[in-house]
């Protein structure tokens, strides 16, 4: 009997809280105020069970990294704790490395702390990051980042991965966090395959002067970014001046995934350094069944509201933006307030596009448009939206690659030259129209 006893209870254990202070030692147990550790490494040494808590000195700087194994078991009814006690924030230092890293592992919340690097230039890593590579499209379940200022990584602020097939994370929120001045992008979600994380939420977060990496290849001077995800909402967030260094990022975007709501976010200010990109919002390769909805992007290089496949990327269908402003977006390359896409091999199918309001005027670097249709595209509605332009900007311009493209009951207003509708090769139609005419 007592040997059956033993082993029904071999991997039972009592959740710990574990103090770490700058008076700290790390010879003691860190089990009390008075008996905390000094540094983040006995914390990286222990095997962490659920309902334990990591406790870091308000106001005290500590070296990183702090890492996360798969010996560390948190769950989503029990996670892993990491935050800091007293007076203010704690800090954690990362110096060139990583701030906070997680490998196949999850169940772990992450509050109230300062994660800083040397500087996007030195810096070498992310200061959050959780990477899942596990085998048979592991799903580890939980993470939750809520109220922190993350700054100064070369690579991403928040970096949340998965690779291995269809392995990745599933109920991920992160909530009220600053992130801001690293190299590659503030917020980035990605995996292997389309559609892998499940369950994302990002709310109340501020991304902003995330330079963009001039050598990158691509996903450079994002704000936030959702890819490979499933049933996702990111709302009430900002993002501002990214990109200015990189080309291929967006202020807040989604690619290869579904069910995505982006909504009462503002993105605005946004740059590239080169040819592509550098816009408000994007629905971008391989997005279905998601929604753009009452948003608010102005003053972009970019497009305000991008709808765009890239290059062998699954099928991009079943999409809706509607309730949206664009103000001044298209500074730069000839984009526009709202702006169709296809560089790929698959389709660009299937969008409404409807109530929104969208103001666009000259530009020093291009010819803007309210609305550009700049290569093909199949079934999209166009109804019930606001139109304005002035100056040499554009009203509608569009490539003869539409099928079935429908406009009503739509209104466009041009202040000075009423341009409405140009195709390839540059063949004006309407310009002799009145101003507010409905362009249906």
């Amino acid at each position: 009997m007592i040997l059956l006893a033993t082993l029904c209870f071999a991997d039972w254990a009592i959740a710990e809280d574990y103090y770490i202070s700058k008076a700290g030692n790390d010879a003691n147990d860190g089990m009390t105020l008075h008996s905390a550790w000094a540094t983040l490494e006995p914390a990286n040494k222990k095997n962490l069970v659920p309902g334990d808590r990591i406790l870091l000195e308000g106001g005290s700087r500590f070296a990183g990294p702090l890492h996360f194994d798969s010996e560390d078991r948190g769950t989503k009814e029990t996670p892993i704790l990491v935050t800091s006690y007293g007076e203010g924030r704690a800090t954690i230092d990362a110096g060139i490395g990583a701030g906070i890293s997680a490998t196949n592992t999850a169940g772990i919340v992450i509050s109230q702390i300062n994660i800083i690097g040397r500087g996007r230039n030195d810096n070498r890593s992310d200061g959050i990051n959780f990477y899942n590579d596990l085998p048979g499209a592991t799903k580890l379940v939980r993470i939750d980042i809520d109220e922190v200022d993350i700054g100064g990584f070369g690579t991403n602020g928040i970096s949340i991965g998965g690779w291995n097939g269809e392995s990745g994370f599933k109920d991920i929120r992160i909530t009220r966090a600053v992130i801001h001045d690293n190299g590659l992008n503030g917020l980035f979600i990605y995996a292997q395959q389309p559609n892998v994380h499940e369950q994302v939420y990002v709310g109340h977060v501020n991304s902003f002067h995330n330079s963009g990496i001039p050598t990158a290849t691509s996903h450079s001077g994002s704000g936030i970014i959702l890819g490979n995800v499933k049933g996702g909402v990111v709302e009430w967030s900002i993002a501002q001046d990214n990109g200015w260094l990189g080309n291929a990022g967006i202020g807040l975007w989604a690619y290869d995934s579904t069910g995505i709501t982006i909504q009462h976010n503002e993105s605005f200010n946004n740059r590239t350094a080169g040819d592509a990109d550098g816009g408000g919002f994007g629905l971008d390769g391989g997005v279905t069944h998601s929604v753009l909805q009452y948003n608010f992007s102005h003053g972009n290089d970019g497009a305000g509201y991008l709808l765009c496949q890239y290059r062998d990327a699954p099928p991009w269908f079943g999409n809706i933006v509607r309730h949206n402003l664009s103000i001044d977006d298209g500074r730069k390359n000839d984009f526009a307030g709202i702006q169709i896409w296809n560089g790929g091999s698959g389709p660009l199918a299937d969008a409404e596009i409807h109530d929104n309001v969208v103001f666009v005027g000259p530009s020093e670097q291009g010819i803007p448009s309210a609305l550009f249709f700049r290569s093909g595209s199949n079934r999209f509605f166009v109804h019930h939206n606001a139109f304005a332009a002035t100056g040499e900007a554009f009203l509608i311009r569009a490539v003869p690659l539409q099928e079935e493209l429908r406009f009503m009951n739509n209104r466009c207003w041009s202040i000075e030259q009423f341009r409405l509708f140009e195709t390839t090769p540059w063949k004006l139609l309407g310009a002799r129209q009145s101003p507010n005419e409905t362009c249906s």
